[in-house]
């Protein structure tokens, strides 16, 4: 089955209306990870039961009334975001080759979308390069959220207490640095329609890195 993101007589063009279009709903998702996870770091550590705050009838030394609450520690369930990360990492899979691109929901909702628009064709190869990108960083925002599960798989697979089981392996500032790329990236490609990734499989095909020659960001008639 040809999805709409290819082109009908090729599959090394794809349609940069449909890329584009896909990109902004995409982008919603580390918008709305980016928002939740500030407000973890900013919010309060803890969780008072109102009904139990008394007044101790005593002040500190800045003269304020001080109170005793039960409360306990804030616990985050970062279970929905999960899920949301595994969809993102599933478009980002399977649009990486022409035989699966098909299985990519947001694709034939942004080729019924761009149904009436003229096709805007180019070079595949640059695409999936930054897609390769776009799965790695999902992968490393994914590994943070679920640190415990993901030592568990590695070290069942290496045979070894690679990777701690206690406590979050992963640097504290993955998230920081993942969430506001993929963020931008998305930003750039559906609203100025410049795709980072195409730009640097550009330079490495200049420098014989990589041997594909492609016209990368060159409309191409249909």
């Amino acid at each position: 089955m040809r999805s709409p993101l290819h082109h009908p007589m090729t599959f090394d063009m794809v349609n940069d209306n449909v890329v584009r279009t896909r990109a902004a709903m995409l982008f919603l998702v580390p918008v709305w990870i980016l928002v939740i996870f500030y407000n973890t770091i900013n919010g309060s550590a803890w969780v008072v039961d109102p009904a139990t705050i008394e007044d101790t009838w005593d002040t500190n030394f800045a003269g304020q009334i001080i109170y005793s609450a039960e409360m306990v520690r804030q616990v985050y369930d970062w279970t929905p975001q999960t899920y949301v990360l595994l969809f993102v990492l599933w478009e980002m899979i399977v649009t990486q080759s022409r035989y699966t691109a098909w299985l990519s929901p947001l694709v034939w909702i942004a080729g019924a979308m761009n149904r009436h628009h003229k096709p805007i064709y180019r070079p595949y190869q640059p695409k999936k390069f930054a897609w390769k990108i776009g799965t790695v960083l999902v992968g490393a925002c994914l590994c943070f959220f679920n640190p415990v599960p993901t030592a568990e798989f590695v070290n069942s697979v290496t045979g070894s207490s690679l990777l701690s089981t206690t406590e979050n392996w992963m640097p504290r500032w993955t998230p920081l640095a993942t969430i506001p790329m993929c963020l931008t990236f998305m930003w750039l490609e559906a609203a100025a329609g410049w795709c980072a990734g195409c730009w640097l499989h550009s330079i490495l095909v200049k420098v014989g890195i990589f041997k594909e020659k492609c016209e990368t960001c060159i409309p191409q008639e249909a």
